[in-house]
């Protein structure tokens, strides 16, 4: 553990993170709900590490490209996933908005109002909105 870190309670354990391969622009992902692919992923990668959904008592989602139900966020994402339960806030901040979903994440497990988060980070440049 890194000595120097602000956070003594915090940390993500060996294994216990994934990513979905980045798609080249128009490429094999080009239609994909990013939300729904998000969630697909996210169940498929917590039961290859033995990890119940049941453990995790908040969440967090990053997204910053609109999307048919984004306005939904979160509940609607862990929902797909079947977990329901978890709740917690949809982060859009730019260039930042995965440096936030960590920071908000760790700071909610550090300062003990979770135990354990669910943090994802889904977008979809291709076909995506413009604002």
């Amino acid at each position: 553990m890194n000595t120097d870190s602000p956070f003594t309670n915090t940390y993500i354990p060996y294994g216990a993170y994934w990513s979905t391969p980045f798609a080249r622009w128009q490429g094999a992902f080009a239609n994909l709900h990013s939300l729904e692919f998000a969630a697909h992923v996210a169940t498929d990668a917590l039961a290859r590490r033995n990890i119940d959904a049941t453990q995790v008592d908040f969440g967090v989602l990053g997204t910053t490209i609109p999307q048919k139900h984004c306005f939904y966020g979160l509940p609607w994402v862990t929902g797909l996933m079947g977990a329901a339960h978890i709740g917690g806030p949809t982060i859009n901040q730019a260039c930042a908005t995965s440096a936030r979903v960590l920071a908000t994440a760790a700071n909610e497990v550090e300062h003990g109002d979770s135990q354990c988060a669910l943090i994802l980070a889904a977008d979809r440049t291709s076909n995506g909105t413009h604002l």
